[in-house]
């Protein structure tokens, strides 16, 4: 996996402190930041006004990477083809990230494994045991993922400077949500657990984690960061279906949340950014106790 760039760092700090800033009761809706981008479309997502795009370096926000973006408008997908050139805006707002214009400016036959995905293979189900692996959590204490049996807990997959705020950094606001919900819950209160394992452990040291946990304010009682070997962090991930992609600076993957209960099968699979914590906490409070 590359290393991000230094504009790519400083803007991943301009959106943690976003974010911070953002956590208070009285929170302001931030005004919407508009970026430039040029890339070429990859896959064309009809149904969910999706395109995937292999874009280069948006200055000021993030690496050239290949990710999948929402579009406003159905309008804007007409005509969309796989290969296409585009000239497009994307426009942030509150962690999301949306082409709210887009023009053809011409055609190129794909790049050879540009984001291509490595192939996911004996994926876990719901009902499914989780299988035990070893980590390290952000007070490098080794940990086993077999700690957590015993308690319903959420598990994701992030990493601390990723600079996409609809990815990553909206996986920390929705556990962040999940944290305080719980506290304020009193059947879940003391009896949910949230971990994050990171996607990117050659950089997510226990350090790091420990300094990514207290700028969300995470509380470890409730909510533990994990890295460990690059092997065993890919392999653990792919279980759940998350997968990097090669070749791309920083790091690129999927999204993939999972639910699972006191007895550590898999009660749920959330797929992407879509989920919410209002969800998750109906879900919490419909497994067997």
């Amino acid at each position: 996996m590359g290393r991000l760039s230094l504009f790519t760092r400083a803007a991943a700090l301009v959106v943690a402190a976003a974010f911070v800033s953002s956590a208070g009761a009285c929170e302001r809706k931030a005004a919407p930041k508009q970026f430039p981008l040029h890339g070429q479309v990859l896959s064309v997502d009809a149904a969910r006004q999706q395109l995937t795009i292999k874009h280069g370096d948006i200055l000021g926000y993030m690496p050239g990477m290949t990710m999948t973006f929402p579009v406003k408008t159905p309008a804007l997908m007409q005509g969309r083809t796989v290969g296409e050139i585009i000239d497009a805006t994307l426009e942030v707002q509150d962690y999301a990230g949306t082409i709210t214009a887009l023009t053809h400016v011409g055609e190129e036959p794909l790049p050879t494994g540009s984001g291509e995905m490595p192939v996911l293979v004996d994926l876990l189900a719901e009902g499914d045991q989780v299988p035990d692996a070893a980590f390290i959590d952000q007070n490098d204490k080794r940990r086993s993922i077999t700690d957590w049996r015993g308690t319903p807990t959420v598990i994701t997959f992030a990493y601390t400077s990723c600079p996409v705020p609809n990815f990553c950094p909206l996986m920390d606001q929705n556990f962040a949500t999940l944290q305080r919900a719980v506290a304020e819950d009193p059947v879940l209160a003391g009896h949910v657990q949230l971990v994050t394992v990171t996607v990117d452990p050659e950089h997510d040291t226990p350090a790091v984690l420990r300094a990514h946990m207290k700028l969300r304010r995470a509380d470890p009682a409730v909510w533990t960061w994990l890295t460990g070997d690059k092997v065993t962090v890919e392999r653990f991930g792919r279980r759940f279906g998350i997968a990097v992609a090669p070749g791309e600076p920083g790091v690129t993957h999927n999204l993939r949340t999972a639910l699972v209960g006191a007895d550590f099968r898999i009660a749920k699979f959330y797929t992407g950014n879509e989920w919410t914590p209002s969800v998750v906490l109906a879900d919490l409070r419909a497994l067997p106790r």
